[in-house]
């Protein structure tokens, strides 16, 4: 797959791609800015479907050149107000984005809708069930924040599962949509509160303001803040590790966290039960007991310090191709994406 997107980005499109191994790095490429438009989004939509499908992939990298995503197209954005009838109540937006929502679904309007004044609020409507699949996917997806990641920039590392970001005084992180009166929409609120609360949250949304990579990674929104020479190195070294353990287990992780987590405690505890009941009954997971055990035999009386060795080798290794497409082949059902 890696060959054949590079392809079709280089033709002027939005997102390049390039296959490494089981890692697959997308560079944003709208220059000057990176500015997210309706282009990017029906790009990145298609990008993590084909990713979805793809078994030979593992972790996905979301990074820039020289920069990140610096917000939403604010000429897209104006469009979008301008196309409004009226100024609308909660409850009428209510009722319009179930209507959109109906008819994004059904997909087969898509190209009549986009001659229409819901042309937008489909787009919008897209980037939320994209960013729902990335978060079912037994892909992992990493954001490697190279530059100012504002408004979208920062939603769409927030709908990534790792976050690492480059340390110095350039960049920034912030959802700062209050400050041409709008919210931060595409999940960006919600998904702010989860991590940080809703104190803070308040705060941040609030006041619109923007924060250091220091201040983002002490507040829990990124979670790595690395030099910038080394940001892409960290990056792909973190991929090629997560690429090598089972998607059963990525997918079922991420079922926990994104799904279970927001349920009652009951719920999620049967929820958990089953998820592992999934992962233990994969052939890798009968392959990597084995082999600790076989590793953990070598040690008359192991140490703790030989017990904590055999553990990172074992999180650092890798499946062998054959038991990761038979884990992939029993799999689990996949969330539903609505």
């Amino acid at each position: 797959m890696g060959s054949q997107l590079t392809g079709r980005t280089m033709s002027g499109r939005r997102l390049l791609t390039e296959q490494q191994g089981r890692v697959l790095v997308v560079r944003f490429n709208n220059p000057p800015r990176n500015f997210f438009d309706e282009q990017m989004g029906s790009g990145l939509r298609a990008l993590v479907r084909e990713i979805d499908k793809d078994s030979s992939l593992g972790a996905v990298i979301f990074t820039g050149n020289d920069l990140f995503v610096t917000h939403y197209s604010v000429p897209d954005l104006l469009r979008g107000a301008r196309s409004a009838p009226f100024q609308m109540s909660y409850r009428q937006a209510r009722v319009l984005a179930a209507y959109v929502r109906f008819w994004e679904r059904v997909g087969w309007f898509d190209g009549l809708l986009r001659r229409t004044p819901l042309r937008d609020a489909l787009t919008g409507a897209q980037t939320y069930r994209t960013f729902r699949r990335m978060n079912a996917s037994e892909k992992v997806f990493i954001a490697a924040i190279n530059g100012v990641a504002l408004g979208m920039g920062a939603i769409l590392a927030l709908a990534c599962d790792l976050r690492l970001m480059a340390d110095d005084q350039a960049t920034a992180f912030g959802l700062i949509e209050s400050g041409i009166s709008m919210l931060a929409g595409a999940g960006g609120t919600q998904r702010l509160t989860r991590m940080v609360g809703q104190s803070r949250a308040a705060e941040l949304l609030l006041e619109g303001r923007f924060i250091s990579p220091t201040e983002a990674a002490a507040i829990g929104l990124v979670h790595r803040v690395v030099p910038r020479d080394d940001l892409q190195a960290e990056a792909l070294a973190l991929a090629h590790r997560l690429a090598g353990r089972s998607p059963v287990l990525n997918q079922e992780i991420k079922r926990m966290i994104y799904d279970a987590g927001s349920k009652p405690f009951a719920r999620a505890a049967r929820m958990e039960y089953a998820s592992t009941i999934a992962t233990i009954s994969t052939p890798r997971a009968t392959q990597d007991m084995e082999k600790y055990l076989a590793e953990l035999a070598r040690h008359d009386s192991p140490t703790d310090r030989q017990i904590l060795d055999v553990w990172q080798k074992m999180l650092d290794t890798g499946p062998s191709p054959d038991v990761a497409t038979r884990d992939r082949g029993i799999g689990t059902n996949r969330a539903q994406l609505t």
